[in-house]
C-alpha cells in the first residue's frame, strides 16, 4: 500500500490529481501540503492535510509526518501573467527544487512527478518566462536526480487542461477558466494532443509516481531516457490504466 505526496490539491490540476488518487485502492495515505484547508481531502481518510507555509523548507516534524512516503506528485503553480521574474522563479523552480531535495531523504526510492507544461524549454537563457523558468525547473530537477541517488525525477508537460465539466479547484471559475473548458472539449474532439482532462492527468500522474522511480518506456512524447512526459504520452499512459 502506498503513501503519496501531494501539492497544490485546491487548483484545477491537482485537485483532479487528488480526485483520482482517492480511488486507487493501493493508495492507502495522502499527505497534503497545502497552506490552507482542503475542501476535497474533508472526511476522507486516506488524505492527510499538513498546513505549510513556507515551500523552501521541511523542518524535521513536517518531514516526520511525510515519513514512508516514496512519491511526490508536485500540482503546485501559478501563473505568469503580472509576475515579476524572481517571484514567479521562486514558486515554480526554487519550491519544487527544495521539496524535491528533501523528500529524497525520505527512503532508499523515491518519486518525484513534477507538473510543468507544454511550451517549456530546458537550458533556454531568453524567451517567454513561462517557457524559461519551467524549462529550468526540469533541469535542475534531472540535475539533481544525478547528485542523489535515492530520487527519481518525472517532468510531465501536459497541455491544456480540461476539467472537462467536472470543476474541482476551490477559487471560482474565471472566464479563462470557462474559456479553456469550452476550447478543451472543441479539441478532444478536433485535435488531442493539445488537451488533457483533469481526470486523465491523474490517472497518468499517479501510474507515473507508483512507478517504483523506473524510467518511463520509450514512446511517442517521451524524452530524456524516460524522465520527460509530454502531453500525447500523458494521454496514452492515462488510457492504458486499468
Amino acid at each position: 500500500m502506498a503513501h503519496i505526496i501531494l501539492t497544490g490539491a485546491t487548483g484545477t490540476a491537482g485537485a483532479g490529481i487528488l480526485a483520482h488518487a482517492l480511488t486507487v485502492p493501493t493508495i492507502a495515505k495522502i499527505s497534503i501540503l497545502s497552506r490552507r484547508p482542503v475542501k476535497l481531502a474533508e472526511n476522507q481518510p486516506e488524505a492527510t492535510v499538513i498546513l505549510h507555509k513556507d515551500f523552501t523548507t521541511y523542518p524535521p516534524d513536517v518531514l516526520s509526518q511525510l515519513s514512508g512516503a516514496t512519491a511526490c506528485i508536485w500540482a503546485q503553480g501559478i501563473s505568469s501573467r503580472g509576475m515579476s521574474e524572481e517571484e514567479y522563479t521562486k514558486i515554480t523552480h526554487d519550491y519544487p527544487v527544495a521539496a524535491a531535495r528533501a523528500f529524497a531523504g525520505l527512503g532508499e526510492n523515491f518519486t518525484f512527478v513534477y507538473t510543468s507544461g507544454e511550451g517549456a524549454e530546458m537550458d533556454k537563457e531568453g524567451g517567454m518566462l513561462y517557457a524559461k523558468v519551467k524549462g529550468k525547473a526540469e533541469r535542475s530537477l534531472l540535475n539533481l536526480q544525478a547528485e542523489l541517488p535515492s530520487l527519481h525525477v518525472f517532468n510531465i508537460r501536459p497541455a491544456g487542461i480540461n476539467p472537462a465539466g467536472n470543476y474541482l479547484a476551490e477559487r471560482k471559475p474565471s472566464w479563462v477558466d470557462r474559456g479553456i473548458n469550452l476550447l478543451g472539449n472543441v479539441f478532444e474532439r478536433v485535435y488531442k494532443p493539445l488537451v488533457i482532462s483533469t481526470e486523465n492527468l491523474g490517472k497518468a500522474c499517479v501510474r507515473l509516481a507508483m512507478n517504483d522511480g523506473k524510467p518511463w518506456p520509450e514512446g511517442k512524447g517521451v524524452e530524456e531516457q524516460g524522465r520527460l512526459i509530454r502531453n500525447v504520452a500523458l494521454r496514452r499512459i492515462a488510457e492504458e490504466a486499468k
